[in-house]
């Protein structure tokens, strides 16, 4: 199969994806999947996160393979506009397009893209401390797991390993607000999957995205903005049943 690429959000790293890499290994052992980080996060925490979206995609590439034909991209969030340049600027490497709690201020109001309550909460919370800021972004992206001492434990880890840094944070969410988002659909396979009752981004954007582009439009009942860490098994059934029927 081809591989798959999935390309994480603001402020999350490829750790963030071990549930979902886990669901998907269970299903399909031999399957190749790589998580490259955006400069800024995970082992790139060091560097500083570009003010555009654009931006971010040479030094992501630069974490695959040169020698993959084509790749599957499964994005979330600020991942989701990432992979939409990726898909446009490099159609040939692209096999497909998945765009998980997507929003592009092409088609969404603000109020629509961000919940204006929540991301204050959140940058006042990375100023408090990594114990403070994890159980705030659990709280807002993955509601059902927040008293969850493994998981909390397991956030944390990551928070001491690849600390981003606050200013990072701001470049972060300034380059997903002023990004406008591609007006077609790429020429790949693509589809949008959203959390019905997401607490951070609203599902609207997504289907305004996905009504645009006329591209399929799938609907996770799950109140998760991170999907793929509080549905694993469920996505990652429907993922491969997906790719399958998309290269068959």
């Amino acid at each position: 199969m081809v591989p798959i690429v999935l390309v994480r959000g603001l402020l999350r790293e490829a750790g963030h994806w071990h549930f979902l890499v886990g669901a998907l290994k269970e299903l399909e052992p031999d399957l190749r999947i790589y998580t490259p980080n955006v400069p800024g996060n995970g082992n790139l925490y060091e560097e500083t996160s570009p003010l555009q979206i654009e931006q971010m995609l040479e030094e992501v590439i630069d974490q695959l393979p040169s020698d993959i034909g084509s790749y599957h991209i499964i994005a979330i969030s600020m991942g989701s506009m990432l992979g939409s340049c990726w898909a446009h600027q490099v159609p040939q490497k692209v096999a497909s397009l998945t765009l998980i709690n997507p929003s592009f201020a092409r088609f969404s109001p603000i109020k629509e893209r961000f919940n204006l309550k929540e991301v204050p909460r959140l940058l006042i919370s990375k100023l408090r401390g990594p114990q403070e800021f994890e159980k705030t972004i659990l709280n807002i992206t993955y509601p059902n797991h927040v008293f969850n001492p493994s998981i909390l434990s397991y956030h944390l880890a990551l928070n001491e390993k690849h600390p981003v840094k606050f200013t990072n944070a701001l470049r972060q969410l300034f380059a997903a607000a002023r990004f406008t988002g591609p007006e077609n659909p790429p020429s790949c396979p693509t589809q949008v999957i959203t959390s019905s009752d997401d607490k951070l981004v609203s599902s609207s954007a997504g289907k305004r995205i996905a009504e645009a582009w006329q591209v399929a439009y799938i609907p996770f009942d799950s109140d998760a903005h991170d999907l793929p860490a509080d549905s694993p098994t469920e996505l990652a059934q429907y993922l491969l049943h997906w790719l399958k029927k998309v290269v068959a």
